[in-house]
């Protein structure tokens, strides 16, 4: 499926704005413009380097000031936004993504440098650098033809995968030695970091120099497969455990994805999880456990009928964050996302399913209490409420999937309906943060009202969840028939069943 959205993560900012880092000792690094040498607060928090925005910002000749959702930022007439408890800041129509999201201290706000640099890229045409060594944040005149780079590593079933993510093409090359793999650029990078270890069963330590990104591996019969993307440009190594090298051998390659049209990939994603236990039934049944058991079964279904390669987000007891779902269905470029949830009642009796799609402003109230109870997963969660700021991510998360996520969760309301008799609740929009992010068609279905205790006890049952499982497979075959007459894809005879992959650990780094 075609992709339009160059971004893959995005990020709802909270909008209460407290001092989250207490006591905290800044230090001093060194802020080199043309003007001159100027001081710079810096705190260090869980190994991130964080650098008061305050005093870059004026030093440079622009206004900091804070708002109900985070901080504006105003440097030559060009306006940007960040808060905390989001990585992505936003400047025009463009996101920023900084490896850990800003915070404030005192009252100020800090955030990685990572910030400045898509910051005074667009309001001044200049970059900046940071130089661990010497200590010294440099803004200066911004370098022609220099590509970004972002890096992340994930670990799946076996697998462990290198994402490059680039903000433009590049030419490259890879030599594979055992126990390191080394991705010698030829066009000038700007680097997410020096060096960072990884917890990762085959890769230890990724390590920038120059124009190189050098791969540490845990051991020298670990192999892989190296292989470029495009819209946006990505680098991608997969890596798995081969036999030992012979001496002078390069390791051999495994298997490389082929990306075709029409829907191949389907992500699914059990909502809640570990303490985030979701709505509660009457007699003590947890959202978490009903919508695993759903899910497990949806994933073996699809993969048999369909002949499609279904992912599930968790297939156990986990905590997964909600930006990390669809990040997950961004990284197997998955041609549909769906997160199953159970309804809790907010009006005594309610029952049936709702199927929902993204929007900043939920078609009724109950359709915006619905989206408050799922996005409000832990004490801390404000909720969402409408800004200029959040308006423009939301935006851009979606916006070009919208008509076909309509299609997608229309399909799915009205098997459900069929399948459990119960009068149409209709297709809704709510602002879900789990939906945000996703580069695909995207919806959300609340099976039942778990907080029903009827329906609770019918989620229980195995004939319930196989009808559920049943009516969703029908209207993904639906939708997935409907989209690939409409692209010209031919339509295959059932295939046999492909293995279900599960996420199961999640080590991401400089995303």
């Amino acid at each position: 499926m075609k992709r339009f959205v160059p971004f893959v993560l995005l990020a709802v900012l909270v909008p209460a704005i407290t001092s989250i880092v207490l006591a905290q000792q800044p230090s001093q690094a060194t802020l080199r413009i043309s003007a001159g040498d100027r001081p710079v607060a810096t705190v260090t928090l869980s190994g991130q380097l964080y650098f008061n925005a305050g005093d870059v910002v004026t030093a440079l000749g622009g206004t900091i000031t804070p708002d109900s959702t985070g901080f504006r930022v105003t440097l030559n007439n060009v306006v940007a936004a960040f808060g905390p408890d989001s990585r992505f800041g936003v400047v025009r129509d463009d996101l920023i993504e900084m490896p850990a999201p800003p915070i404030v201290v005192d009252g100020k706000p800090y955030v990685p440098w990572q910030f400045f640099q898509g910051f005074f890229k667009r309001a001044i045409d200049n970059e900046a650098v940071w130089d661990p060594a010497t200590r010294v944040l440099a803004v200066r005149a911004a370098q022609r033809n220099v590509v970004s780079v972002q890096a992340s590593v994930t670990n799946v079933q076996g697998i462990s995968k290198i994402v490059l993510s680039l903000s433009g093409p590049a030419e490259y090359g890879i030599v594979k030695q055992p126990g390191l793999y080394t991705v010698a650029f030829r066009t000038p990078i700007h680097a997410p970091f020096a060096e960072q270890s990884v917890e990762d069963p085959y890769v230890q330590k990724l390590t920038f120099a120059g124009n190189e990104l050098r791969i540490q591996l845990s051991a020298p019969e670990v192999v892989g497969d190296a292989y470029k993307l495009e819209n946006p440009f990505r680098i991608v190594i997969d890596f798995r455990k081969g036999a030992a090298p012979a001496p002078g051998v390069p390791p051999p390659a495994v298997s490389r994805p082929v990306d075709q049209p029409g829907i191949r990939t389907i992500v699914i994603d059990p909502g809640h999880g570990g303490k985030e236990v979701g709505a509660i039934g009457p007699s003590g049944m947890y959202e978490k456990d009903a919508t695993l058991a759903v899910c497990r079964k949806l994933a073996l279904s699809l993969g048999s009928k369909l002949g499609a390669r279904v992912v599930l987000t968790r297939d156990d007891d986990s905590v997964i964050s909600l930006d990390q779902r669809t990040a997950i269905a961004n990284q197997y470029k998955a041609d549909l996302f769906l997160s199953v949830h159970m309804n809790a009642a907010v009006v005594k009796g309610a029952h049936g399913s709702e199927t929902y799609f993204l929007s900043l402003d939920a078609s009724d109230e109950l359709a915006k209490k619905a989206a408050e109870g799922e996005n409000a997963v832990s004490a801390a969660a404000q909720p969402t409420t409408s800004s200029d700021l959040k308006l423009i991510l939301w935006d851009l998360a979606q916006q070009e999937y919208l008509n076909e996520s309509s299609k997608f969760a229309s399909a799915i309301q009205e098997e459900m309906n069929r399948a459990t008799g119960v009068q149409n609740r209709g297709v809704k929009q709510a602002p879900f943060k789990v939906l945000v992010g996703a580069t695909m068609p995207a919806a959300l279905v609340e099976v039942a009202f778990i907080t029903n205790p009827e329906e609770e006890s019918k989620i229980k049952s195995d004939a319930y969840q196989n009808m559920v499982v049943d009516a969703i497979t029908r209207a993904v075959q639906r939708y997935k028939t409907d989209y690939e007459t409409r692209i010209g894809v031919a339509q295959p005879p059932p295939a046999a069943a492909p293995a279900t992959t599960t996420t199961t650990t999640a080590t991401r780094t400089g995303t």
